[in-house]
Parts: C-alpha cells; structure tokens; sequence
C-alpha cells in the first residue's frame, strides 16, 4: 500500500461516503503526504491510514490489514513450529505462529527473494504471510505482508506490530546464519547458539574435497584456501549486520529503540577454523583448481561448479565462447577442424550444465574443454550444432602475432601460423562497430598483443590506464565479421 487518493482508500477499505466524511473531519485524522510529492494530488499513506483506521474505528478494523490493527492481548505465545524448504530459489524457512486472526507465517528466504503474495501460495495453511526482506531501512530489516483475505493489498508491517501479535519478540537471522537444521531447531526463548554460516554458493563442497585429498596436495590447499574465503566473507557480514542492529539499541529515536527491541537475534556466526594455518599461494590454489578441472568425479563437478561462481578467475581459461559451423568464418571452422575428442571432464560438464551436449573435445593448442551442443539458439534448427570453449588467458612466452580476424571470438594467428582466440577474460568483453566500451577493449587487447605476444587479457584496471585512441577509433568502425588486419596495419593505425 503506497500513497492512495480518498476514492481508493473508501474502496481498499470498505467506507461508505457518509462515513468517509465523518471520518475526513475528524481532528485527529491523518495529514495528507505533502502535495510535492504526489503531483499536486490529495493523498494519503495508505498504511499511516489503515493503523489509523483500525485504531479509531473499531468497527472498520476488520477491513484493514491484519497486522495493521491494534493488537489483543496475548496470554501465551503459541510458536507452532518451523521448517525449511529446499527446493528452488524459492528456498527458505517459515515459522508458524497462533494469532487472533489465525496462522501467521513468517518467511525467511535462504538467499534470493520473492513477494508476500507468493509467500500465499508457499505456505497454503497461512491467513496471513510476513516475508523478511534482505533490504533495510531506519527501523530493521524489511518486512512485507499479505492476508489471504486480501491477496491484493500488500503491505509492511512493523517489526513492533508482528511481535504485539505473537506476543514475543520476532526473530531474526542474517542471511548467512539460516542453517536448516538450526532454524527448525529454534525455540522462543532460546539463547543465542553458534551457527556455522551459510554461503551462496555454498563452502562445503571444497571442504569435503579438501579432506579427501592428502595434505600438503594443491586441490586440498585450494580447497581450504578459497573455502576460508567464502567463511570468513560470511562470517564478517553476518556480525556486522548484527553489530549495527545491537548499536542502534542505543539510538535516540524511540521508534528504532522500539523496533530493535521488538526483534531477537538467535545465533550468532561461529568463527572457529583450524583446517588451514595459512591461506596458500596463488599459484598453489590456480594449480589446485587446474587439476579439479581434468579430474571427471561428482565432486570435482559441485567443487568446479562452486569456484566458477565465486570466483571465475580462478578457472586455467578465459571467457567462454561458441562457434556454429554453419555461419563460422574461415578462421573459426579451422578451429573447429582441429578439435580432438576427449572424455568428459569436470570442466566439460561444468560448461554443458542445462545444454544438450552431443560431444566432447579439447583443443589441442589452448588446452580449453571444448562441448558440442546440439539445438542452442532459439529461432535456429533444432539440429544445428554449435561447439563452446573458453578462450586462452595468454599466448606462449615468445609469441608474436601476425594478423588478427574480426569475428565471435577474435582470431590471433602468430608468425608460426597458429590460430588462437583472443586472450580475455569473461568480462570486459571485445567487440566493434560503434562508440562504446567493446572496442575501446579490442583496442587494448590488441595494442598490449603487438606489444607483447604473451601479455595476459585485459582488466578493468588495465582498460583504465590504458591509451590506444587510435586504434579504438579504428575498431568503432563497423567492419564486416571475417576481416582479417595484418600486424602492419595495425601498427600503421596506432602510428607506429
């Protein structure tokens, strides 16, 4: 419920006109928003009005939102209980409670988000739905609401206003301490506990590779390596969100005091962690993830799967890149051509995850897992086939190009005639034809590549303190896909 005009709170709230004018004069009535601010148009909070409402008007309180109303009072608090859903990204923890008004639901999404209205069709059995928001305002973390009564009128209660009607104080989990086990465990009046975090994507699956590994092995340093990372990134966030929710109890405004005091925090992240005394090199955790990506068991997958969605970077490959056969150029059907068939690995699955893989390779030059994947794109034939494979973080030592091709990716053929995609990174991404990021990021790729063969891709901070204006105007040109440039051109454009 937003601001609302006096003809949409009679119709939202079921006031006739005779009373909506006894009401309207009323002294205590609330002040309309101020008309900078609705366009010149008399509104009023739709909230403000209900809370008004239900309050003054006792006997129009039934047609306000539930949690809006002045609460009973409660001669014992009724927690029917909670429990988790896996399932989806709809994932979360709904606690039950007994009210006046029937079964409330209180829904906690384990990382994502969704609507109270959803939260309805979530919780079948609940009258009324409160989600948890990961937003926050003055007063807390976001609530949002919706009474089956009244699936159309959402709105956002008070934490004060939730905790007078189950009449204790309503919980509250950061995000990273919504542990099943824990959540379904808890009980009102329960001590705050130490609860290992959680993490999107989750840690657990590196630890576990890492204990299968013997010590002192590259996957078991990079496993325990960037799992501490994921821990400890949770860790901190989830006792600075309980930090500053604990400060604003001494704030000066009584409605935050109020509102704080209306919450309970029931666990608190625990911090122990001996499983590595110090993190491992860089190039201990590259090398440990290189061998996850050739090995072909389950959890090399779920481990792969985690690292590309932490931290792609850390992958032995660039970004990822297609070529159809049917509309490639010349230089990409030679690489097509090339291709060896390999067994799958766990690179391999990674990058066929939801596809229809009918094939897999390597490329024998890059080393890059190669998938073929039949029916890809919609609007193409059902049949058409297309290979995917990521892109080299470098040329060889000693490399020295020749000519590049403008295509999907970038071709790089160096002196000794072998043709590779151009170095990068999933992002900044490559491109040409117009004035914009793409080609000012060609244009460096391909300058640092004159310069040297072996120059890793490009950053964000590489882009920044990098000047090649001329050959980035060169590149905004709207060159025709397959052009291939010499290296004597295009030091000739860079005016070299």
């Amino acid at each position: 419920m937003e601001s609302m005009t006096a003809a949409q709170l009679q119709d939202a709230f079921g006031i006739s006109r005779e009373a909506w004018r006894t009401i309207a004069a009323a002294p205590d009535m609330i002040k309309p928003i101020d008309l900078k601010h609705t366009d010149g148009t008399t509104k009023w909070s739709g909230q403000g009005f209900a809370r008004w409402l239900a309050a003054r008007h006792p006997a129009l309180a039934a047609n306000t939102p539930h949690l809006l109303r002045p609460a009973e009072a409660v001669q014992a608090v009724a927690y029917l209980g909670g429990t988790f859903d896996r399932t989806g990204i709809d994932a979360h923890f709904a606690s039950r409670w007994r009210t006046a008004f029937g079964t409330l639901a209180v829904l906690y999404p384990r990382n994502g988000a969704f609507s109270a209205e959803l939260g309805l069709e979530l919780i079948p059995d609940a009258d009324t739905v409160v989600v948890v928001g990961h937003g926050y305002d003055l007063y807390g973390p976001d609530l949002s609401a919706v009474d089956r009564a009244r699936p159309e009128l959402e709105y956002d209660p008070r934490w004060s206003d939730v905790a007078a009607h189950i009449g204790t104080r309503l919980p509250w989990w950061p995000s990273e301490l919504r542990r099943p086990a824990h959540l379904e465990a808890w009980r009102p009046g329960d001590e705050p506990v130490p609860v290992e975090v959680v993490t999107w994507p989750a840690w657990e699956p590196l630890y576990d590779m890492a204990y299968s590994e013997a010590e002192g092995t590259a996957v078991r340093s990079a496993c325990l390596t960037v799992g501490q990372q994921m821990r400890s990134r949770a860790i901190a966030g989830a006792l600075r969100e309980i930090a500053e929710l604990h400060d604003d109890l001494d704030d000066d405004n009584p409605r935050t005091r109020r509102e704080r005091e209306a919450m309970v925090i029931p666990a608190v992240p625990q911090t122990g962690d001996a499983s590595l005394a110090e993190p491992a090199a860089d190039a201990v955790v590259r090398e440990g993830v290189a061998l996850l990506c050739g090995r072909t068991d389950d959890l090399a997958l779920e481990c792969l799967d985690t690292l590309m969605m932490w931290d792609s970077d850390l992958l032995p490959f660039g970004g990822a890149f297609s070529v159809t056969p049917d509309r490639a150029t010349r230089p990409g059907a030679e690489w097509v051509k090339r291709l060896v068939p390999a067994p799958p690995t766990a690179a391999h699955r990674v990058l066929g995850q939801g596809e229809k893989v009918v094939g897999t390779f390597t490329d024998p030059v890059t080393g890059s897992p190669v998938i073929a994947v039949k029916g890809k794109y919609f609007g193409r034939p059902t049949d058409e086939i297309s290979y995917h494979s990521y892109a080299p973080l470098a040329l060889p030592t000693g490399s020295r190009v020749k000519d590049i091709t403008l295509d999907s990716p970038v071709w790089v053929r160096t002196e000794d005639g072998t043709l590779r995609p151009l170095p990068l990174l999933s992002a900044p991404g490559v491109s040409w034809g117009y004035s914009g990021t793409g080609p000012g990021v060609l244009a460096v790729a391909v300058g640092r590549l004159l310069d040297d063969g072996n120059s890793p891709p490009v950053t964000w901070e590489i882009l920044r303190d990098s000047d090649e204006s001329e050959l980035e105007k060169f590149f905004q040109v709207d060159h025709k896909t397959g052009r291939r440039f010499t290296r004597r051109k295009l030091e000739r454009v860079r005016g070299r």
